[in-house]
């Protein structure tokens, strides 16, 4: 018996070896999310989802649950709790929640999201399928932007994981699937990481990624909609296919020399403007003149300088040279830190003896890491500004279940963040779309296009207004509120300012 038994143990040792090895191989692996089942993709709700791809790559957040709290569902094609949604649904086989569902078409009576292959516009080549739609992304996990990218995409994974568990669940319609990758910033990797969303993984739209410079084209030739973008290129406004949230920095730009104007009666400005990887900042520097002309502020001088740098010795000691009335330091936290850095060996501050001559300065994004790091040197100073309300006071029932949410699901970020509260709240932004425009079951890219083409005015309750057309540049909304430090943090003002 044990000579029989020995040579069966040890195939069986081999097999389950071999698994193990096959397991492990998968979890670096760069998957779709179509060839996840229950088992090999679940985490919990609002998580991070993924495994690392070699060097480069993080792959699909799929961390949606039925319930908010349970493990995730899969994407499109693998086993749910629902029933079959992959070749054997898509050959005709019909599961007792494909049969549960209502037939489609008029007359049919309500339609439910179900496992099926029935829905009228089932479509799995652009992402679309009876019980759920997928959404692509890319995100920077790593360097000096990681912050942004790890808070936009918990603020999204958030309201995910809040939609699918009460509005998708309560009215009975799809669930949204989220897959993502980590591009770590590189325009070439999110232009290829766009293109697999597309052609690969084929989701129905791209709710947000880090260069569209580098993808403008790809994405008007593909005819793949980018719905939410918060605007980091000046191709965002020109691109029929781009549905950018925040004004262009053709416009911001001008409304943030308005603001010196009327606060501090500046008569001369200039600018160390940070830019992103790709991007081309001449209509940047356009923005600046446009807003010396408009506001009659004497442009003195301008230097660029890399959103991911470490120093800003060279830019700094050059601007001040000029001895402008109001400074413009960088957005992006790492790099306005390296400049206020100069500032502080320079002994340069608004009213301070050794800078008479300037009134006052702006820059930073708002993160509470930026105060806590430049106070005092940076009382009184302005940020970039947001297009969103104060989500620490805001009364607004979507603020206050924002609020909840990123408690729930995101605990760890700064929800003062606009890169968080708009990856959020574009989710938000698409459910209403979709509802407005009817096409709850009629999903497609074309239908999505048409719909955005022709929404808002939108009040979001985030703050801000949408409003959307075929018109381009296409700018979403003229008007920002002003946030500067104060003590210790930064304090949204409840005016808007708007051209």
């Amino acid at each position: 018996m044990r000579d029989r038994l020995e040579p069966v143990l040890l195939k069986a040792m081999a097999v389950g070896t071999a698994a193990l090895m096959v397991a492990a191989l998968s979890a670096i692996a760069v998957v779709r999310a179509d060839n996840r089942t229950n088992g090999s993709g679940n985490v919990a709700a609002g998580q991070q989802a993924g495994a690392s791809s070699g060097q480069d790559s993080q792959v699909l957040g799929e961390s949606i649950t039925n319930d908010g709290t349970g493990a995730a569902g899969s994407a499109a094609g693998g086993a749910t709790t629902g029933g079959a949604t992959g070749p054997a649904a898509a050959a005709g086989t019909k599961t007792a929640a494909a049969k549960a569902g209502t037939a489609a078409g008029p007359g049919g009576g309500r339609l439910v999201a179900h496992a099926g292959t029935d829905c009228p516009d089932y479509n799995p080549n652009i992402g679309v399928f009876c019980d759920k739609y997928l959404v692509g992304g890319t995100t920077v996990l790593s360097g000096p932007l990681a912050v942004y990218g790890d808070q936009g995409l918990k603020g999204g994974l958030a309201f995910l994981a809040w939609y699918n568990a009460n509005i998708a669940a309560k009215e009975q319609t799809r669930q949204a699937k989220l897959i993502w990758y980590n591009d770590d910033l590189d325009p070439n990797k999110t232009l290829q990481y766009v293109q697999r969303l597309n052609e690969v993984d084929k989701v129905l739209y791209l709710a947000g990624i880090t260069s569209p410079e580098a993808t403008s084209k790809y994405i008007e030739t593909a005819k793949i909609p980018l719905i939410g973008d918060i605007g980091l290129s000046p191709k965002s406004y020109q691109n029929p296919y781009i549905f950018a949230t925040s004004p262009s920095e053709q416009l911001r730009n001008p409304l943030r020399v308005k603001l010196a104007k009327e606060r501090f009666n500046v008569k001369s400005f200039a600018v160390i403007q940070d830019v992103l990887p790709s991007v081309d900042d001449g209509p940047l520097k356009g923005g600046w003149e446009k807003g010396g002309k408009d506001y009659g502020v004497d442009f003195l001088d301008y230097a660029a300088i890399s959103s991911t740098s470490s120093d800003c010795s060279g830019q700094f000691a050059r601007v001040i040279q000029k001895k402008p009335e109001y400074l413009v330091l960088p957005t992006a936290t790492g790099v306005l830190l390296a400049c206020l850095r100069e500032a502080k060996k320079f002994s340069v501050q608004p009213g301070g003896p050794n800078s008479p001559w300037l009134k006052g300065w702006t820059g930073g994004s708002n993160l509470q890491v930026e105060v806590d790091n430049c106070k005092p040197l940076c009382e009184g100073m302005l940020s970039i500004g947001t297009i969103f309300a104060d989500p620490r006071v805001s009364q607004t029932e979507q603020m206050r279940i924002y609020r909840e949410n990123m408690a729930r699901y995101a605990p760890n970020v700064d929800i003062t963040g606009f890169i968080a509260i708009n990856y959020y709240h574009n989710g938000w932004v698409l459910y209403n779309l979709i509802k407005n425009a009817g096409i709850t079951w009629n999903l497609s890219r074309e239908t999505l296009v048409k719909a955005a083409e022709n929404f808002g005015p939108f009040d979001t309750g985030f703050g801000n207004t949408i409003k959307w057309g075929k018109t381009l540049p296409r700018e979403p909304w003229n008007c920002s509120y002003p946030v500067v430090v104060k003590g210790d943090k930064w304090v949204f003002e409840s005016q808007k300012t708007c051209v």
